[in-house]
């Protein structure tokens, strides 16, 4: 009988719009899969996508319901559904680690990798500052629904429920800016502390798997260790 393996779920960035499709995560997935490992690029519900001029809530991500256990069901190789990871670039970090936030799941994310995520949405607008493609995400400025905005951002959801949880993107969304923070989840409900993280020289250089920046988060992700 296989052994199984653990499962990598990929979630493409792009301003969470429809013109960006989840090949950009192609070239991620397949050489995480060369690893040995299960790999699920998925594809999520994006601006202009799947409705004309549809406006999405926060909740529009690969969230609960997005789980391995069906294709787990189907694969001829068993999957290890104690090891699922997920990785986000942009803006597919901050589905990502909105994703490690949520408890009602079938099969919550031992681990997440967030790549140059876009953790927080709601600071800019607490500043009176409004950013268009957060307000198409979210349908209404910040001033009128703020608690809209702070559900949908990682960073105003602390703690999460991941022990070693620590957002590391500052405020910028979307423009791939930042670091790729790595984050241990262990759903115990407590902390912010404590995360590996490496900060990229240039902000598409996460976006390429041959660069450092996607190596350190390709060894996050395949890493059985506790601290890595």
């Amino acid at each position: 009988m296989s052994i199984p393996v653990p499962v990598v779920m990929v979630v493409h960035g792009g301003f969470w719009s429809g013109k960006y499709h989840l090949n950009l995560g192609t070239s991620f997935s397949v050489d995480l899969a060369r690893q040995g490992v299960a790999v699920w690029n998925i594809e999520y519900r994006r601006l202009g996508a799947g409705g004309s001029g549809t406006r999405c809530p926060p909740t529009s991500s690969p969230r609960s319901t997005r789980s391995p256990v069906p294709v787990a069901a189907q694969s001829p190789v068993p999957f290890d559904l104690s090891k699922v990871r997920v990785v986000g670039h942009s803006a597919g970090g901050q589905l990502a680690v909105w994703l490690a936030g949520e408890k009602q799941t079938t099969v919550r994310p031992e681990r997440v990798v967030s790549q140059a995520g876009a953790l927080d949405l709601a600071s800019a607008g607490e500043r009176g500052r409004r950013i268009g493609y957060i307000e198409d995400l979210l349908g209404v400025p910040f001033a009128e629904d703020p608690d809209r905005y702070r559900a949908a951002s990682p960073l105003h959801r602390i703690p999460v429920g991941f022990g070693g949880v620590r957002p590391r993107h500052g405020g910028r969304t979307g423009s791939g800016e930042g670091e790729p923070a790595v984050q241990r989840g262990r759903a115990r409900g407590r902390g912010t502390g404590g995360a590996a993280s490496r900060r990229g020289r240039r902000p598409l250089r996460v976006s390429q798997p041959e660069t450092e920046c996607w190596k350190i988060s390709r060894a996050a992700l395949l890493s059985d260790a506790d601290e890595f």
